[in-house]
């Protein structure tokens, strides 16, 4: 199974021993021929094109992997960056997360200047059992943690974070619900899901999407950030995202 791990590592070792040995060789060419400069340019271009069909070769696939359309990479994703990415709307913005407690404000800002003609909002039903394994995940409790297990402080911790959790959501559901574009102009719709989420989402346009991976003992405002773009010929990384967010709007009750 080794054999065929392909690794940034390994390319760059390729490309190490590709250059000694073009060096190395070139070197031979000369001394050979008499003529240094004839023998370096006619070696280095042999090396350069084996080294390139080589390197084609073996790691044609993790090169088609970097081009698939990954655009960035956020370590960590400050409040301040969401208002940046919702600008980038024109046609359509939707959006994955618990409660959207930490963005709701500066969100009804933008939406009610927005000229964008669809708003999709997905958030935790403030009713769902699963809050509650949300919450312990984001205290440093694993996925699989039995609750009932925990201490009795520990497990009415998690209790009241989950009850002040669904406060939020009817909050900003209420909120939203509030919004021109909600009561007047019908460009947003507002549905629960029912399951636990291992990340929060941004799709703009239907043409880039925003994933925040969620952190085991770490808030979501915390989260790093993987910004993945929509490639026209072939399916990428984007397809992926964006299927599980449509799967989990079909499945999901209207709020």
């Amino acid at each position: 199974m080794s054999q065929n791990l392909l690794s940034p590592k390994l390319f760059f070792r390729d490309l190490l021993v590709n250059f000694i040995s073009g060096v190395a060789g070139a070197a031979l060419v000369g001394i050979l021929s008499g003529q240094w400069w004839l023998g370096f340019v006619v070696f280095c271009i042999i090396v350069l094109v084996l080294f390139f069909a080589r390197l084609w070769n073996k790691y044609e696939r993790m090169i088609k992997l970097l081009l698939s359309g990954k655009v960035g990479y956020y370590y960590s994703f400050d409040l301040e960056e969401s208002p940046k990415v919702w600008e980038e709307a024109r046609r359509s913005f939707c959006y994955l997360g618990i409660s959207a407690d930490s963005i709701m404000e500066p969100l009804r800002r933008w939406i009610e200047k927005s000229p964008v003609s669809e708003y999709r909002i997905l958030l935790m039903n403030p009713e769902s059992k699963y809050l509650r394994q949300q919450e312990a995940f984001e205290r440093g409790h694993d996925l699989d943690v039995r609750i009932e297990g925990l201490p009795a402080d520990v497990r009415n911790a998690i209790d009241e974070a989950a009850a002040a959790t669904s406060s939020r959501v009817k909050s900003a559901v209420e909120i939203l619900k509030g919004t021109k574009v909600y009561r007047t102009d019908g460009r947003m719709k507002i549905r629960f899901y029912d399951e636990f989420s291992p990340s929060w989402m941004y799709l703009v346009d239907d043409r880039k999407a925003y994933i925040g991976i969620l952190e085991k003992g770490k808030r979501g405002s915390s989260s790093p950030v993987m910004v993945i773009g929509k490639k026209d010929r072939y399916t990428g990384p984007f397809d992926l995202f964006r299927n599980q967010w449509e799967r989990l709007w079909d499945d999901a009750i209207d709020a």
